[in-house]
């Protein structure tokens, strides 16, 4: 017996959903949506972001559209800047329950400089602004 076209696409599903790609794409955008409602939360813009991190808002357009090669070092910067903290999952697929590791950010609010980037994080150089 021949599989039927919407059984064919769900084995397809099951299959991509399982590779490395999808899933860090399902963590970029978790991400980007916590970021997002964090943004609203506290009433920061994105130029707001931006300047705290001492960075473009074009960078941090590119975060939130998961576009970006996200790395943790870059997370836990961006949670800093909003007085966050970043936290991490790592359980079995077939766990239930729902447990948190914590990577605790700094309380108080410093802004970063452009050079603690590391090269992958570091959006294109610019000309400083001028005072």
């Amino acid at each position: 017996m021949s599989m039927s076209a919407i059984e064919k696409y769900r084995e397809k599903v099951r299959s991509i959903e399982n590779t490395p790609e999808f899933l860090l794409e399902e963590v970029k955008l978790a991400f980007a949506e916590e970021l997002c409602r964090l943004l609203e939360e506290q009433g920061v813009s994105r130029g707001q972001l931006a300047e705290r991190l001492g960075t473009s808002r074009a960078y941090v357009t590119r975060i939130l559209r998961t576009d970006y090669n996200l790395t943790a070092e870059t997370m836990v910067k961006v949670a800093l800047a909003l007085d966050a903290r970043v936290l991490l999952n790592l359980k079995s697929r077939q766990a239930p329950s729902r447990s948190a590791a914590t990577v605790p950010a700094r309380a108080a609010h410093r802004r970063i400089p452009r050079n603690e980037f590391v090269a992958s994080d570091k959006p294109a150089r610019r000309r400083p602004r001028k005072p």
